[in-house]
């Protein structure tokens, strides 16, 4: 067996460990949540299109609307406490790492449309 196929293999596995040990966690984030999702561990769905939203290891365009303060000015949902938390509760000042790829988690609903005055002009 070669040296990749070994880590995938690892990685997927601490993946699913990782999916079922947040899916025993009950409420972790849900009750932070101004509107309902389609189940109470599922992760609301994005009501607009991000279609060419930029979301990398070091930026996403997302919390330009998503995190505070822009959030009160755009008159977005903020980003959930639950995202500024890491291992063992402690709070932390920006974004856990594990939360910033917000399309790991969330994803636009089929019949999103683009948001209002959204000119498209993402790289």
């Amino acid at each position: 067996m070669d040296v990749l196929n070994l880590s995938l293999k690892r990685i997927f596995w601490v993946g699913v460990v990782v999916v079922l040990a947040l899916a025993a966690s009950p409420g972790v984030g849900a009750a932070e949540t101004d509107a309902p999702s389609d189940a109470a561990s599922q992760p609301p769905l994005v009501p607009h299109s991000i279609d060419g939203y930029k979301i990398t290891h070091d930026l996403n365009e997302c919390l330009t609307c998503h995190q505070p303060p822009a959030n009160e000015k755009a008159g977005a949902r903020k980003v959930s406490d639950a995202h500024y938390v890491w291992r063992k509760g402690e709070r932390l000042d920006k974004i856990a790492a594990t939360r910033f790829i917000c399309t790991q988690c969330h994803m636009a609903k089929p019949d999103a449309k683009p948001l209002p005055g959204d000119t498209g002009g993402r790289q």
